[in-house]
């Protein structure tokens, strides 16, 4: 293993998020004076995550409306957010396309046809549906060896999806995850619930080690296709 390598993305990740002791960052920094590769693989990890926050909204306080900063109908802004990831990754020769659709982005990094992750931040009904019907068609729709990753990742209001008492979609979730769909809660948005007074309750189905940013970051290293409903 080259030297570049042995430091995870989970672990360069950490580095960015001020979550490694000084004994780990010095070491972390330190070879990466001395190993462009890695470097270049630190520092893209920080552009990828600064440019997928412009994607997020905050979960609102309780009890208080939200007015949305891009809409369904907020192509421009989206669009803006598609293209500057995009830049980034032509900059760093890993990008493979990018393209966008109403209420849907879609940006393609590297090459893996086969890996999917499905972004929810909507807490409206049909969008909700929307996300469980494509990573069903993604299954259905898998090559002749079968093999198709999907997982979905939901955060603010798209939380609900996975929210055992408030979804309505229990059944769907419970028969996707039979199928190997990977179900993520994102833990900032439980824990900004969780200050606000709110009881948190989840489908067993869901998992809530990370944080939806940190899951999209990842992925989007790796390869995987991410599209965000």
């Amino acid at each position: 293993m080259n030297k570049e390598q042995a430091f995870s993305e989970e672990q360069l990740n950490a580095l960015v998020d001020d979550e490694l002791d000084s004994e780990d960052k010095s070491r972390i920094y330190r070879e990466a004076g001395q190993q462009p590769e890695l470097d270049q693989r630190l520092c893209q990890q920080r552009k990828i995550k600064e440019f997928v926050k412009l994607a997020y909204h905050d979960v609102p306080p309780a009890g208080r409306a939200r007015t949305p900063k891009l809409s369904k109908g907020g192509w421009f802004g989206r669009a803006m957010v598609a293209a500057m990831l995009l830049g980034i990754g032509l900059a760093a020769g890993v990008v493979g396309g990018a393209y966008l659709n109403p209420g849907l982005e879609q940006i393609t990094v590297a090459s893996e046809p086969n890996r999917y992750l499905i972004h929810v931040a909507s807490g409206d009904r049909d969008d909700m549906a929307a996300a469980l019907a494509r990573a069903e068609y993604l299954l259905d729709s898998a090559g002749s060896d079968g093999v198709r990753q999907v997982e979905i990742v939901a955060n603010e209001r798209g939380l609900n999806l996975l929210r055992s008492d408030i979804t309505q979609f229990a059944t769907q979730i419970s028969t996707l995850q039979q199928n190997d769909v990977v179900f993520y809660a994102c833990s900032k948005t439980i824990e900004r619930l969780e200050q606000a007074g709110v009881d948190v309750q989840l489908v067993p189905q869901a998992i809530a080690s990370y944080t939806a940013l940190d899951r999209v970051v990842i992925r989007m290293q790796e390869g995987w296709h991410y599209e965000k409903i």
